[in-house]
């Protein structure tokens, strides 16, 4: 019994070391976001990128969630989709861009190990990553009537 108690508890302690590492991301970038929020500065953002971000089917306040993670992770961008009222739609969008491109400084870095230049890593990904978007966008609305 105790060969399966010590993986197990190894395990859980792992398991509340991610925990604790998502919490420390999540509810401080939350808070910002909120505070951001509530002086108008998000709406401030959202307005001038709301054009842009139409194309694809998104609120001008997605940007701050795109930007994160792109820049930062998925858990930052995360904290922000989380103080934001999204149809399943702008989730399911938003959702393949971040898995297309992100933490775009650490994996261009990490892809130009397998001899990719680095501006044609980070190019790729994010033109990939606004392509799938305007497509899917564009599957929603007119294919689908979204």
């Amino acid at each position: 019994m105790s060969t399966l108690a010590e993986p197990i508890k190894k395990g859980f302690i792992k398991s509340l070391q991610l925990l604790w590492l998502l919490v420390k991301i999540i509810v401080p970038v939350s808070c910002i976001v909120a505070i951001l929020d509530f002086y108008g500065i998000i709406e401030s953002i959202a307005g001038y990128f709301s054009p842009a971000m139409a194309l694809f089917g998104l609120p001008g306040e997605a940007t701050i969630a795109l930007l994160l993670s792109f820049l930062v992770n998925f858990y930052a961008a995360l904290g922000v989709i989380t103080t934001m009222s999204l149809s399943p739609q702008q989730i399911t969008v938003l959702a393949v861009m971040i898995g297309i491109c992100h933490e775009l400084p650490v994996e261009t870095v990490v892809c130009s190990y397998t001899g990719l230049r680095i501006p044609v890593s980070a190019a790729l990904r994010l033109i990939t990553a606004l392509v799938a978007g305007l497509a899917l966008n564009y599957i929603y609305t007119l294919v689908l009537g979204g």
